[in-house]
């Protein structure tokens, strides 16, 4: 009700205000003139006539030039503010700064007064606007330039696994050596494991590419979450690259079943568990917590490791965002948490990370009733 009360009080403050300066201008230039034709000899035989005319002329300019000040002259502002927006110019336009909240910008009081009463909210959402979209167009910079490293590293990515494999059947299939069946099994677990690895990086890409248009769906199945979630940690135990890392189960619930895709489920789980060995260096214990409540089941995924500082924490489930350097020994797409995080999401699930720097860090999922 206040909003419209003000809003009705400009309307009228437009309708009346012509009106008010066109009298006050009328009346004090009829005053001079009278106050000029009684103190001036040959004044004394001019024609009313005329000078009612010119008084009438004079101010209905002056009028204009009020109008034009007060309404279009902001209004002009405002346009020339929206095309500069259209051409990517984040910036308030110059040559017309105002005063809006107490700042003095050195223009005239008629202004000033006119853009504070009638332009008010205008304005300041039209700075917030401009705020926004600058800072838009930086996030939109910033992750143009993460794709464009992300590429980059993805292209090494499976160019260093390929390497790998023209490498080994390069030498398989050389005629000036004749290998033993131990070496040729050597060689093909070799090539097994980094075409897995060309698997891995090609799932991520599709999983992402189906999330964006919205294809991708669960195929949910009942299962006993708990007996899942153990196995899973028990397969990335066992795997070669988590040789070195120190992985433990804890829950105090038997079990506990939900409607899952399993799939789709254990990839979000492995790329957690994944990230915590490839960001923490050999010896980290990592250890998953299942808590079963009433308000739902709990699931945190901890480790001792390096930790991360308050931007890579706010970074970490962001898509591109790679934590380590693309000649690591095991490499990853840069999409590995953001899938995870997809995925909880889709099996109605939340995922927040907590971490301080050189103590570890807490992934918490957590699936309410």
């Amino acid at each position: 009700m206040k909003r419209l009360f003000k809003i009705g009080m400009k309307i009228l403050s437009f309708m009346v205000l012509p009106l008010i300066a066109y009298i006050l201008s009328y009346s004090l230039l009829m005053l001079v003139f009278i106050f000029v034709q009684k103190n001036i000899s040959f004044l004394h035989d001019a024609d009313m006539e005329i000078f009612r005319k010119t008084v009438i002329l004079l101010s209905g300019a002056n009028v204009a030039l009020l109008v034009y000040a007060v309404v279009i002259r902001p209004i002009l502002h405002i346009i020339r503010w929206i095309q500069n927006l259209s051409q990517e110019i984040y910036q308030i336009p110059k040559g017309m700064e105002y005063t809006v909240g107490g700042h003095n910008t050195g223009n005239s009081s008629v202004l000033n007064w006119s853009i504070n009463f009638f332009y008010k909210d205008l304005f300041l959402h039209m700075e917030m606007l401009t705020h926004k979209l600058k800072q838009n167009e930086i996030e939109r910079e910033t992750a143009e330039e993460n794709r464009r490293e992300w590429i980059a590293g993805i292209t090494h990515d499976l160019k260093t696994p390929l390497s790998y494999i023209q490498g080994y059947s390069s030498m398989i299939v050389a005629e000036q050596y004749h290998w033993s069946y131990e070496e040729l099994k050597d060689f093909g677990t070799k090539i097994e494991e980094k075409s897995k690895h060309i698997k891995n990086l090609i799932d991520d890409l599709n999983i992402t590419f189906q999330s964006d248009s919205g294809k991708l769906t669960l195929k949910r199945s009942r299962a006993d979450i708990i007996e899942f979630l153990r196995n899973t940690v028990l397969d990335t135990a066992n795997s070669p690259w988590s040789s070195e890392y120190q992985f433990s189960f804890v829950t105090e619930s038997k079990s506990y079943d939900m409607n899952i895709d399993k799939v789709m489920f254990q990839r979000a789980l492995q790329n957690i568990l994944m990230n915590a060995v490839l960001h923490n260096p050999p010896g980290t214990e990592i250890e998953v917590c299942v808590k079963s409540e009433i308000r739902g089941l709990q699931i945190s995924i901890s480790d001792n490791g390096k930790g991360m500082d308050e931007e890579e924490v706010n970074k970490l489930f962001e898509r591109y965002y790679r934590g380590i350097p693309t000649d690591s020994p095991a490499e990853g797409s840069g999409l590995g948490l953001a899938i995870a995080r997809q995925l909880i999401e889709l099996h109605d699930g939340l995922i927040k990370a907590k971490s301080i720097k050189g103590q570890g860090t807490v992934i918490e999922i957590s699936f309410p009733c």
